[in-house]
């Protein structure tokens, strides 16, 4: 596509739009430095946008387009190690030191602060003196140069009347054969040229592909530009953000903006703008977003200062973006928004000096205007502080806007929204999506079938059923799976478990051993399908369906038939005599090969001798309850399979000791919740608690709201019962 023309018109009738400032501070000139121009792709088509750029600009034999360079800077890790290495100081002593800072972004000042109250930090510093010395220059210094993940530069081409190409604006290197600029980013715009931030977003290809099948599907006629334009009102949508309903809807899955979303309860687009914007660590710390939440709820009335009512009338008199400040600049100090922008930009990179010249300009600006000294005072400060932090509103809309689309997909087409949600997730976000949509829709995940299921999660949507992806079970790789799907489809359905076996195994002819018997080269090239894949696809109840299991211990029947067919008998040691009539044994071993299966873990808390240790002292709960707001302060006893265990050590405010504490992750099918254990628990239980990965466990304790998770968890107490069952 080539513009040969373009026309000004002007309307004849106003049209809304949202929150806009304009004027000159993104203009050269008196605004200084153009804007970056940021626009998410999908990130399936991020190089087709790159490709264009090239084939558009890249005209007449020159060359215009490259990307943009980066440089590493030295931090105090990084320059400690490399200084210390130079002055021959033992590796082991350097990690050891280097392991206590907190943050690598210290500064030199950090180090010696970090030094009054740490003696190991104090000793190094006070038996190496020259490497401190020499590390001062050092910070912050670049080391090392790479490519910009997104940034794009396209340069004129010409200047006063002579024809340019990129290298006559800026030193660049050619990489791999791709042209690279030697300056990184902060100096391109000094430069005076224009930098392109064309970023590929995983979160666009999922919306489309949710589109895709929902139009395929159901004849939706749906498309991203569509649902924007349709008022970005829909009622559903918004009730699914304020219950909770989040996961996988961009920017909004985290536990901590679930629950503030919760508190919020959004109604328009403004609420997911705003929330996406002061659910930030520092905006957090400044109590911006509890004070926005009071006004939000009318629990508190917004207080705004002299002249800043036009600025913050639309975030309850609280700053909250970029462009708020720029406008308070303005209309209390006189600046004009290029100044405004300026500041903006001066804050962020610290230039204390210039700031300091610029608060004069304001407070004068401000007097000249009739504003309060005591208000221009306490408005220099909420702009000196939030400088630092606040957000793009263009960049907090955008956001917001992607997040509405995927959160409307979600409450209108919630089968499409989950399918493509499953094929995109990691295996920890898999078991929060299944619970989640037992709650919020009519989808259901039911497990691999052997004449439906795919590579991939495959969905029926006229019974709104997802099954289970084949490519998950464990061992079963890309071209086993190829395999059984290629001889289905082109020789019909499987009607047993030896059915199966004759048509898969018949190039093979071979007797195996056991589950465990490889395959030769010749024979896996052959049939990529082997006696493990079989054995693993019964445990995942590939055959449930076709077979008429009824429940998940007549499993035991299909692998003594599968291990006839194959050639060997089953083995006592992997199927004891006293596990083969459990339930929760044969939904464990689905579980454990497909990541799928549902443990009844009330009836085995129901079976269990410590269900009289706790009887008196606590209630069984489900996971589920567990993480209700509503059960904080309660005691529960539960039974889970713990998933994941961690030591961590803290300091004790009486003592000043470090004691030992251990957090669990348990899991209760596809509800997962996190059980701290104290240092009494620890010493108490220290023997069960080692032992305690992957097994089936009934726990006792407190539930607390825990602030660092934004969640309910499970806390110990003096009178915890752990039970391995």
């Amino acid at each position: 596509m080539k513009i040969v023309h373009i026309r000004q018109e002007k309307l004849s009738e106003r049209i809304p739009i949202a929150d806009s400032f304009a004027g000159d501070g993104y203009r050269q000139g008196p605004g200084g430095q153009l804007p970056d121009v940021d626009i998410d792709f999908q990130s399936d088509r991020r190089q087709e946008v790159k490709e264009y750029l090239e084939r558009r600009y890249n005209t007449d034999g020159r060359q215009q387009v490259f990307s943009a360079g980066t440089l590493t800077t030295l931090k105090m890790k990084a320059v400690l190690k490399d200084v210390s290495r130079v002055h021959r100081v033992p590796v082991s002593v350097v990690n050891y030191i280097t392991a206590i800072f907190g943050d690598d972004n210290m500064t030199w000042a950090d180090l010696f602060k970090l030094a009054a109250t740490n003696k190991k930090v104090r000793d190094f510093i006070l038996r190496y003196p020259k490497v401190i010395e020499d590390i001062r220059p050092l910070l912050g210094q670049p080391r090392s140069g790479s490519v910009h993940a997104s940034a794009i530069i396209i340069t004129p081409k010409q200047q006063d009347g002579e024809p340019m190409e990129c290298f006559d604006y800026t030193p660049i290197k050619k990489v791999d054969d791709l042209l690279i600029s030697e300056l990184d980013g902060y100096s391109i715009d000094e430069v005076g040229l224009l930098k392109n931030d064309c970023l590929g977003i995983k979160e666009l290809s999922k919306i489309q592909a949710v589109i895709d099948i929902c139009n395929r599907e159901y004849g939706a006629g749906l498309s991203f530009g569509g649902i924007v334009r349709s008022g970005l009102d829909d009622e559903k949508t918004f009730r699914i953000l304020s219950e909770g309903y989040t996961q996988n809807v961009f920017q909004f899955s985290s536990a901590g903006m679930t629950r503030f979303l919760q508190d919020m309860r959004p109604q328009c687009i403004g609420d997911l703008i705003a929330a996406g914007a002061l659910y930030r660590p520092a905006t957090l710390d400044s109590g911006s977003a509890e004070k926005y939440l009071l006004c939000r709820r009318e629990e508190v009335a917004p207080v705004y200062l002299w002249g800043t009512y036009d600025a913050l009338k639309n975030t309850y008199g609280v700053l909250v973006f970029q462009e708020q400040l720029a406008q308070m600049a303005r209309e209390v100090g006189g600046f004009s928004l290029a100044e405004g922008v300026r500041l903006l930009k001066l804050i962020s990179k610290k230039k204390i000096d210039v700031i300091r010249a610029m608060k004069e300009k304001f407070m004068t600006g401000a007097a000249a205007k009739g504003c309060p000294k005591e208000d221009a005072e306490h408005i220099w400060e909420m702009i000196e502080a939030g400088g630092g932090y606040l957000f793009n509103a263009s960049h907090a809309t955008a956001y917001a806007v992607t997040s509405y689309v995927g959160a409307y997909l979600k409450a209108n087409y919630p089968t499409a929204f989950y399918t493509v949600a499953l094929q995109w997730a990691d295996d920890k976000e898999i078991p929060l999506l299944m619970s989640e949509m037992e709650l919020c829709s009519k989808a259901r995940i039911v497990p691999p079938e052997i004449n439906t299921s795919r590579q991939v999660f495959f969905t029926d949507y006229r019974t709104d059923e997802i099954f289970w992806s084949l490519g998950r079970i464990k061992q079963l790789g890309a071209k086993a799976v190829s395999c059984i799907v290629e001889e289905r489809e082109k020789n019909g359905p499987y009607n047993s478990i030896e059915h199966f076996i004759h048509r898969i195994f018949r190039y093979k002819l071979k007797k195996y051993a056991y589950w465990d018997d490889p395959d030769n080269a010749e024979e896996s090239v052959r049939v990529p399908v082997n006696a493990r894949h079989v054995r693993n696809m019964i445990l995942a109840g590939c055959f449930d369906k076709v077979e008429g299991i009824g429940t998940v211990a007549e499993r035991y029947g299909l692998l003594a038939r599968a291990a006839t067919e194959l050639g060997f008998t089953l083995s006592a040691k992997d199927f004891p005599e006293e596990m083969i009539g459990q339930h929760y044994f044969w939904s464990r071993q689905q579980i454990a090969v497909s990541g799928i299966g549902s443990v009844d873990y009330r009836r085995i808390f129901e079976a269990s001798e410590a269900r009289t240790l706790v009887k008196g002292k606590a209630s069984y709960m489900s996971l589920h309850d567990v993480l209700d707001p509503a059960s904080d302060g309660r005691r529960a006893a539960v039974c889970a399979t713990v998933t994941e265990l961690s030591e961590h050590t803290y300091k004790d405010r009486a003592t000043g000791e470090r004691k030992r504490f251990v957090k669990l992750t348990l899991q209760q099918n596809n509800d997962v919740a996190e059980m701290v254990c104290w240092s009494e628990t620890c010493e108490t239980h220290r023997e069960k608690i080692s032992a305690l990965k992957d097994r089936i466990v009934i726990v006792s304790g407190m539930v607390k709201y825990s602030d660092y998770s934004g969640t309910n968890n499970l806390q110990s107490t003096k009178s915890t019962i752990i039970h391995i069952v």
